[in-house]
């Protein structure tokens, strides 16, 4: 059993701590789809079906991005023990839970034929009332300091109180284990989410109790402080968790099956339309174009059709994995470069992105029409994305004027870069790792 929890936990690990690179929604893909990939190599399932189940776990992850937890996490450490430790706790329990549950409902969904495109459609637009519902019941008002919500995990003393959107997502992931356990008699779905619910909020929870521990008590002196990121502590602490939480649903519900069940494809047409809606927002919000600011301060709400694509489509499979993951995490790296830390034009940096991607096109197409192997898959999105952290980390460091030496200009930084360059070297034993459960009969499977 630990060696079946291991490679979804150390997956998920790096992919948070990758997430924190690049932030949001999109940044929230990441650990999505390294925890469906690793869930497929597990139950040794095919390239097509491990994209499909991958592709939904990207974008179903990328949904609890839209959740702010800077100040709910301030509510933890700003002072230690601070008045607000266990009210901050209890914020991250809530958020961490429904986004780790949502990710683990739909994995159930992905796993499943019960599901028909039309009747997803329909789910999705419900799904969206009721999230709309729980913002507004939950999250709403918001006019500081005037008008609060009745709960809120943010500071409310502070110059610029943060929006929250959690209650939205909580009415969401109930609605989903209604409809799933109710009316589909879907007991798998519900048993995922009940597991994600449970591994998110102790995983953010006491990811955060170590962070707060470590930056106030400096528990291996002073010199070694300034090696050590306890945010990126915290954040690794959540992924290797909430990746445990899934991968035991996974194997006690007998998701774990030699055989995935066919999912019913709409329409080829609707693909080209729904990766072109998704692709204008999602590239006008990261490239910060004027016209965009509106939709970067709501919720990414086109992540439902990534969603919805991914579970009705068949190219959003190898087009999430191998186009859009690094679209997004690219875009996000050339912008920190060019127009933040101001190393390089901004026209160079666009051109590097419209070049990757191209590249990232064709490969993915060719991959996917002969049909590699999931190991090829798993190696792209685990190297990419750790290189794509480095894009981001290296020429500050190097480009930037400095006095100090160039070893201690690389801080933790440099020791979480060195971090994930070791966890990818650990994921890159694909072979060792389906070899190591080959021996481990697939869990009764129960309707």
């Amino acid at each position: 059993m630990a060696r079946i929890v291991l490679l979804p936990a150390l997956a998920m690990c790096l992919g948070w701590g990758i997430r924190g690179q690049f932030g949001g929604e999109t940044g929230a893909m990441v650990p999505g789809a390294m925890v469906g990939l690793a869930l497929a190599l597990l139950s040794g399932w095919k390239a097509k079906d491990a994209l499909r189940l991958a592709a939904v776990a990207t974008f179903a992850c990328s949904l609890g991005g839209m959740m702010t937890y800077g100040q709910t996490i301030g509510l933890v450490q700003n002072q230690y023990p601070s008045p607000t430790y266990w009210w901050g706790l209890l914020g991250l329990a809530v958020k961490g839970g429904v986004w780790i549950g949502i990710t683990g409902a739909f994995l159930a969904v992905a796993a499943s034929d019960r599901y028909r495109p039309r009747e997803l459609f329909f789910l999705m637009l419900g799904l969206l009332m009721l999230f709309v519902a729980g913002v507004n019941l939950l999250n709403r008002p918001h006019n500081p300091p005037d008008a609060m919500p009745p709960i809120y995990f943010s500071d409310p003393h502070s110059a610029k109180p943060r929006v929250e959107w959690w209650g939205g997502l909580w009415f969401a992931l109930i609605g989903l284990m209604v409809y799933t356990g109710a009316f589909k008699k879907h007991r798998q779905a519900v048993a995922m989410a009940l597991w994600g619910v449970l591994a998110g909020a102790i995983g953010f929870s006491f990811g955060e109790v170590l962070q707060a521990w470590g930056t106030h008590h400096k528990p291996f002196g002073e010199g070694a402080q300034r090696w050590i990121d306890w945010w990126k502590v915290m954040e690794m602490t959540f992924g290797f968790v909430a990746g445990a939480g899934l991968s035991i649903g996974w194997h006690r519900t007998g998701l774990r099956q030699s055989s995935p069940a066919e999912g019913h494809i709409w329409q080829s047409a609707l693909d080209d339309l729904t990766v072109l809606l998704w692709l204008i927002p999602t590239v006008a919000v990261e490239a910060e174009l004027g016209w965009a600011k509106e939709w970067g301060r709501l919720p990414a709400w086109w992540m439902l059709l990534g969603l919805l694509g991914s579970l009705a489509g068949r190219w959003w499979h190898p087009f999430a994995i191998g186009v859009a993951l690094p679209l997004v995490s690219a875009s996000n790296t050339a912008l920190y470069l060019t127009d933040e830390r101001r190393l390089f034009a901004t026209d160079w940096g666009l051109a590097g992105v419209v070049v990757f991607v191209l590249v990232c096109v064709l490969i993915a197409t060719r991959w996917a029409r002969t049909e590699v192997r999931t190991t090829v898959w798993w190696m792209w999105t685990i190297w990419v994305q750790t290189g794509l952290t480095w894009v981001k980390f290296l020429p500050p460091v190097l480009l930037t004027p400095d006095e100090r030496n160039w070893f201690v200009r690389w801080g933790s930084g440099g020791v979480v870069e060195v971090t994930f360059l070791l966890l990818a070297a650990v994921l890159s034993l694909p072979v060792w790792w389906r070899a190591s459960v080959e021996d481990e009969p697939p869990a009764e499977i129960r309707p």
